[in-house]
């Protein structure tokens, strides 16, 4: 027991070390296999993200396992098992013995498992510490001994800190921080899917049939990592009060399943521009000419040019190009998704 108690220490202080190091979840699993395999001497390990909208773990990291192994802890099947034996209900790890079943009464383990030479197993729910399910470990050994009871509870114990370790949204957390003043937010999933971040809360903007967030998400499209624009604040008594929206994209591929993060903080200094000019503002950055903003806003070509005038004094710029750019940079313009809304 002593030695258990002690490598479980050993691994949460890794854990710890490696998530200050690696700068990344994907690093940070690499370098997981080898003071795990100090606490069970396993001989396959897995780590699958659960896919809420696929239903279904997609691999963040393994080791040991083969092709048929992948396929099938990818598979729906891997996960109707692991509501079968009700893992993420008892929120503890779950050693072969402990499932409700004999081992060879799971589809599993008489096709996969045990012909290939398995003998015991750990599966370990990673649940956030606001009751997300983040995802499953799961460890196999060729030995009935292990992993011991000792062990199995040492593993649940640092369970928590590996969840945090490789928890998308904790990275998403870091980047709402980084935006001044920030009043709301929500992350998007790879279906467009929005999910609360936890220490903020969310808006209308950014629910419903409202048109920010995928007008966001579709502005980091073609590899772009970060947006700004503006945006009417419906719900505030001056018709004349803006959001600023920030959408910034999440790293690409397991373990996140989360593709952008979209922000609202208060709007700054318009440089005194009406919201026909931020409108006009919209359209010129893509670069649409006269004649098709005239049509989108319902208004004459003379009156874009007058606007157009206007906005060039107010930014102090030599031409609508360079007004454009300025208004690009500081995040001061209405997307045309937006105008009229």
């Amino acid at each position: 027991m002593p030695d258990v108690v002690a490598s479980a220490v050993r691994l949460a202080v890794e854990i710890s070390h490696m998530s200050a190091a690696a700068g990344d979840s994907s690093r940070l699993l690499d370098g997981l296999w080898e003071p795990l395999q100090r606490l069970v001497p396993f001989t396959a390990g897995w780590i699958g993200m659960f896919d809420p909208e696929e239903r279904r773990h997609v691999t963040a990291a393994a080791v040991g396992h083969d092709g048929p192994g992948y396929s099938y802890l990818e598979s729906p099947s891997f996960t109707e098992q692991v509501d079968a034996v009700e893992l993420f209900r008892r929120r503890r790890p779950m050693c072969l013995r402990d499932a409700p079943l004999p081992a060879l009464e799971y589809r599993s383990w008489a096709e996969l498992w045990w012909p290939a030479g398995y003998r015991e197993g750990l599966g370990v729910p990673l649940v956030t510490r606001d009751g997300r399910r983040l995802g499953v470990m799961s460890l196999l050994t060729d030995s009935p001994d292990h992993p011991s009871d000792e062990a199995r509870d040492a593993i649940g114990m640092v369970a928590p800190m590996l969840t945090d370790a490789i928890d998308p949204m904790s990275t998403v957390v870091g980047l709402a921080a980084l935006v001044s003043e920030a009043r709301a937010s929500v992350a998007v999933d790879r279906v467009g899917s929005v999910h609360r971040v936890p220490g903020l809360p969310s808006h209308p903007l950014l629910m419903g049939e409202s048109l920010v967030v995928p007008t966001a998400v579709g502005k980091l499209a073609d590899h772009r990592t970060h947006v700004a624009f503006l945006c009417p604040n419906p719900g505030a008594e001056n018709q004349d009060d803006y959001m600023k929206v920030t959408g910034i994209a999440c790293r690409p591929g397991p373990p996140s399943y989360l593709s952008a993060l979209v922000v609202l903080s208060r709007a700054g200094d318009l440089h005194g521009l009406t919201r026909r000019e931020l409108e006009v503002l919209g359209f010129l950055i893509d670069g649409r000419p006269n004649q098709h903003i005239a049509s989108r806003l319902f208004i004459t070509e003379r009156t874009v040019a007058a606007h157009l005038e206007h906005i060039r004094a107010k930014f102090g710029a030599p031409s609508r190009t360079v007004a454009a750019v300025r208004s690009l940079h500081e995040a001061l313009y209405i997307p045309h998704e937006l105008a009229g809304s």
